[in-house]
């Protein structure tokens, strides 16, 4: 008993230690980050409202100067306002018909059409599609009614529809023909200008570009004539997002809208829109976004600004957008309105980088499982500097994980065969005390004291681990670093199912495709059972050979379309349980306790009968 009690204090320590390393993370890496992030905030807010102040007593005709270095990220620092792109507009607005430009630097292909002033397409370059590069934008008409950063300038008797109107572009201060490229170079950046003047007044919007980053900057700025009291402009993702991956149904089931109040965070997916096509949020808005299985779109406004929310989705069509209207600023006879976008990969340090919480967005369990999730990344990428293929990675990860945890997995293996040795005396207390739970249960106890066997000591080195397997889970299943990483052979993406050759017809469940890993993985599996253990790969209680002959059939189908480097996971860590419990069962020569049955009570002594005199 001593002895076991030594394993579960171990168990106990391992724990403590496992919960003072987070501790210490969160402590020494993550709340400085914070810190330093939130502090750079405030000095950048507190930047921009002096710029805003500036920017009143700015003349209209006032240009960026040709050698102004690019702005910081968000929000815009004092002598970056878009505003200052804007020239008065020689040219006034006709029913002309639209034109297309497309801005191309090294990392994306975006083409903005003069109707509007619209996003009309996003090309990924880095990240390969079914047809070229990663289109992020649903083709043909929107099912929302709007178009991508379409605006709405609205007031208390009026508003104005800008996507309606067709502009004349501008880029580098010369005019822009149809279908013209503008090119971006690598640390360089570029505003495109449109203008269309009437009657009533003057409107103009511009975007500023990067050559090396995903994020970009929109303003839009009105004549105050145009909209008599204008109080708020709407902005739109227009029609969403559009799938981006091979499994089509797995990318949809990933479609989210979120949006950050305060605080407050919320998020919504189209099966939450069976009932009701629109719910509406208000608050003080840090970012709104869409997001796919592994790419993001969103809007950022240069500081946190009250805003109302209106998320829309359809979920037979897994569609899912949303509008967001945030107050104009009225001055000097202008309507002004500026957005940070971002349209780009979920990559969780690149969206963190922004500084204002887009991270979250990313996939990686509850709120106390994504610090070991980060952690996890981390050593991902750190390994992947030293071995550029994931693949591999993933294999060293599966051995140190299995390492770590040796001595838990160990302790639980070795409880659960001890427990397997009492299944004859257990059984024997059943039969001859369960009509009696209350004396059975006492006996059982009785039993496992005198054995010195914990019947609870396979599950708490099993929950010490659970965090662990689960944000590993979360990082496979979902890291756009494994999207298009190949590994071996015929393995070229770790994100996707493998697929070693197509069969000549479609069966249920598995489809086409015949994949090989996961019939591995259910191998291993059965030979994780057949050893009498959990056939999951993980230790815990014996069950009945009924389970251990479905559950290994059972995950292969689970696993058959999972990607192919979660399920590499899976079998190196199963492989290497079945190896660790053949040992402990080979070196556990103890035979089975024999069934000992109770000594007999004592004879109780006659009394003697009194004889009555």
């Amino acid at each position: 008993m001593s002895k076991s009690f030594g394993m579960e204090r171990r168990a106990l320590i391992a724990f403590v230690a496992s919960m003072a390393l987070f501790l210490l993370y969160d402590a020494l890496y993550l709340a400085p980050k914070m810190r330093e992030e939130r502090a750079r905030r405030e000095a950048t807010q507190l930047e921009q409202t002096q710029e805003m102040a500036r920017l009143k007593r700015v003349a209209p005709g006032d240009t960026l100067s040709a050698g102004e270095e690019p702005p910081a990220l968000v929000p815009a620092p004092a002598g970056d306002s878009l505003s200052t792109a804007f020239a008065p507009p020689d040219t006034a607005a006709a029913d002309a018909p639209s034109k297309r430009i497309v801005v191309v630097s090294p990392l994306f292909e975006i083409t903005l059409d003069t109707r509007g002033a619209v996003i009309e397409s996003v090309h990924l370059l880095r990240f390969a599609g079914a047809d070229g590069p990663v289109e992020l934008l649903p083709p043909g008409d929107s099912w929302s009614g709007d178009r991508m950063l379409s605006a709405t300038i609205r007031g208390s008797a009026r508003e104005l529809a800008v996507e309606k109107i067709v502009f004349e572009a501008t880029a580098r201060s010369k005019t822009v023909a149809d279908g013209a490229r503008v090119d971006i170079a690598a640390h360089d950046s570029v505003d495109v200008v449109f203008r269309a003047a009437g009657a009533g007044g003057t409107i103009e919007r511009a975007y500023r570009f990067y050559g090396d980053r995903y994020d970009f900057r929109t303003l839009l700025r009105a004549s105050e004539t145009l909209v008599p009291g204008a109080e708020t402009v709407e902005w739109s993702f227009g029609p969403g997002l559009t799938s981006t991956e091979e499994n089509v149904r797995d990318d949809q089931s990933k479609f989210r809208a979120s949006v950050l109040l305060g605080q407050e965070f919320h998020r919504k997916h189209p099966g939450d829109f069976a009932r009701a096509n629109v719910e509406e949020f208000s608050g003080t808005l840090n970012w709104a976004s869409l997001q796919t299985k592994y790419f993001l779109a969103a809007f950022i406004p240069p500081q946190p600004l009250r805003a109302e929310i209106e998320m829309s989705g359809i979920k037979s069509e897994h569609r899912v957008s949303q509008k967001v209207a945030i107050p104009a600023a009225v001055a000097r006879g202008e309507i002004t309105s500026e957005l940070l976008g971002f349209f780009g990969p979920l990559d969780f340090e690149l969206v963190g980088g922004l500084g204002v919480g887009l991270e979250k967005n990313v996939e990686f369990g509850w709120k106390f499982i994504r610090p070991v999730s980060v952690a996890v990344l981390w050593s991902m990428n750190a390994l992947h500097k030293v071995i550029p293929n994931y693949g591999w990675v993933i294999i060293i990860i599966s051995i140190l994980t299995k390492v770590l945890f040796y001595r838990l997995t160990h302790k639980s293996f070795k409880s659960m065969k001890e427990m397997q040795d009492l299944q004859p005396r257990i059984a024997a207390l059943k039969e001859k005390f369960g009509s009696d739970r209350r004396r059975l249960s006492e006996e059982t106890m009785k039993l496992y004291k005198e054995a010195g066997v914990n019947p609870l000591g396979g599950c708490l080195p099993m929950l010490l681990q659970m965090p662990v397997f689960i944000a590993l889970f979360n990082v496979l299943s979902h890291a756009i670093e494994l999207r298009g990483a190949p590994w071996i052979a015929w393995i070229d993406d770790l994100s996707q199912q493998d697929v070693l050759f197509r069969l000549p017809a479609s069966l249920p469940l598995v489809g086409d495709a015949f994949s090989l890993l996961p019939l591995l993985m259910g191998a291993s599996m059965w030979a994780q059972s057949k050893l009498g253990g959990s056939p999951t790969g993980q230790p815990g209680n014996p069950m009945p050979p009924g389970f251990n002959t479905i559950l290994p059939i059972v995950f292969t189908f689970l696993f058959y379309k999972m990607p192919s480097g979660l399920v590499i996971y899976w079998i190196i860590n199963t492989v290497l349980s079945v190896a660790q419990q053949y040992y402990i069962v080979k070196s556990h020569n103890t035979p089975a306790l024999a069934v000992v049955p109770e000594p007999a009570a004592p004879a109780r002594k006659k009394r003697r009968a009194r004889k009555s005199s």
